[in-house]
């Protein structure tokens, strides 16, 4: 994979599909699959300047809980 952005190489939106989330109902960290052969992360933005990393343009750091990822990766498998 590429370090290009994804958007600036695709013309469209991708189409997700809802892997999973582990809150009952309501909006929640969640993880989508795409038709591109990558994930989507819905979850908690976290600031660089927090971190102290340096991130390119277009990209962002994205909290989600350790469980959330162990289910996703049961999902996809």
């Amino acid at each position: 994979m590429t370090n290009l952005p994804l958007t600036g190489v695709q013309e469209s939106a991708p189409q997700l599909t809802f892997v999973t989330k582990i809150c009952g109902a309501g909006s929640c960290p969640t993880v989508y699959r795409t038709d591109r052969d990558t994930y989507v992360v819905q979850g908690y933005t976290v600031t660089a300047e927090a971190t102290g990393l340096d991130i390119p343009a277009g990209e962002q750091l994205v909290e989600i809980p350790a469980a959330l990822l162990a289910e996703a990766l049961k999902a996809a498998s």
